[in-house]
């Protein structure tokens, strides 16, 4: 993988290849993304131009990158860094995918050549004029992508002979592009990711570049359902939010900054924070994480991939399983397992009344129930045995009969 803004300056044949020849280096550069590149180099070569991109830029900035051919590391970076807002950019935007455009037909190019832009990117580069092929998966996304090429004055004397030549490639280009789109979707193996996040027994949420539900594991999902505290937000797009308001916003915020983590940015972070539940159980505990870009893809900044994973903890649940173990051992009732779960999880007799609703005697009579069966003498005492009691393991799929039916499990 070429780091985005990284220059590669390859010698190549193109001048000398045919068309047939320059078709199979961009396929290869769809089946192996680090070739893009090299790819590009024998374009900007077959094509006259002095060099090209494939870009990107996302409408809020983060996430656009370069992938270079023959073009200057340092003077990607500014570009990204202070330049995409550019006039050839604007009106790029109006070009539609599959669609040649000719840079300085569409603009004003002698006020272009007295800006900074044009001091500080084209002029070291020999930029005098732009080629612009829009690819619908770039180009539709609020943003501005495709491929670009540039050629210098002398060059420019050639200009529609190289826009033809681009427009022959257009169509292997547009190909290649969605095809590198699959190839890194295979190579993320969603699956494999909702496997992983299936095995952590706690909630587990992953989260794209635009800060949207990706995957849930099923205890997200059952937290989800249950709706204490934590729901699915459907105002824009599928994310999480809290009940209050305050825990909201600091879940919001925190993954926030997670995604300018993962997209490279320095920012402060606080990944984690505890959101209460109107029930009055124990409050969720929520780690957000940051995860890197997958270094087999250079489209993570539009592709969907996992950006952030969410972790939420809920203590009760945890406390509610081993009670469970103790209701086994000891012989405890329903009833008394829910008391002694929330004795176990900290709450005292008040708390799990009203949690219940029951009465504080009732709740008096399944504790002192809890005492004799357990052989305890204190609530402290009781929470103690819970805690020390190992989860059960989660109970494996049923066996599979050849004819694909499930078998009915032991009872």
């Amino acid at each position: 993988m070429v780091p985005i803004g990284g220059t590669v300056i390859m010698k190549t044949g193109a001048a000398d290849m045919d068309h047939v020849d320059i078709i199979d280096t961009v396929y290869q550069a769809a089946a192996r993304s680090e070739l893009w590149p090299n790819a590009l180099c024998s374009i900007v070569d077959y094509v006259g131009a002095v060099g090209g991109n494939i870009v990107y830029q996302s409408p809020d900035g983060r996430g656009s990158f370069l992938i270079p051919g023959r073009m200057r590391d340092d003077l990607n970076t500014l570009y990204l860094r202070r330049y995409t807002s550019n006039p050839y950019a604007r009106a790029f935007e109006k070009v539609k995918p599959g669609e040649i455009a000719i840079g300085n037909t569409l603009i004003d190019a002698e006020a272009v050549r007295h800006s900074a832009f044009y001091a500080d990117i084209c002029e070291p580069q020999d930029i005098f004029n732009q080629l612009f092929l829009p690819h619908a998966s770039l180009h539709e996304r609020g943003g501005i992508g495709g491929v670009a090429l540039f050629l210098s004055r002398r060059q420019d004397e050639h200009v529609a002979e190289a826009a033809a030549r681009l427009k022959l490639l257009s169509p292997h280009l547009t190909r290649a592009i969605d095809l590198s789109f699959q190839m890194s979707r295979i190579a993320r193996a969603p699956e494999l990711s909702q496997r992983l996040i299936d095995a952590i027994a706690d909630a587990a949420v992953l989260i794209d570049g635009r800060g949207a539900i990706l995957l849930l594991n099923k205890a997200a999902e059952a937290l989800i359902r249950r709706a204490d505290g934590i729901f699915l937000s459907r105002s824009e797009r599928p994310s999480l939010a809290a009940h209050i308001s305050e825990s909201s916003l600091r879940l919001a915020t925190a993954v926030h900054q997670a995604l300018m983590i993962a997209n490279g940015e320095d920012t402060p972070f606080e990944g984690a924070l505890s959101i209460s539940r109107p029930s009055g159980l124990p409050p969720y505990l929520v780690m957000v994480t940051p995860l890197a870009p997958a270094a087999v893809s250079i489209w993570d900044a539009v592709d969907g991939g996992a950006r952030v994973l969410i972790h939420i903890v809920d203590p009760e649940a945890k406390t509610r399983r081993q009670a469970q173990q103790l209701q086994r051992i000891f012989g405890l009732t329903e009833a008394e397992t829910r008391v002694a779960a929330l004795i176990g999880s900290g709450m005292n007799l008040p708390e799990i009344a009203q949690a219940l609703g029951i009465s504080s005697n009732t709740v008096k009579t399944h504790t002192g129930r809890c005492f004799g069966k357990t052989g305890v003498r204190s609530q402290a005492a009781l929470a103690r045995l819970i805690a020390s009691i190992p989860i059960a393991e989660r109970q494996a799929p049923p066996p599979v009969r050849t004819d694909g039916k499930s078998l009915p499990r032991e009872s």
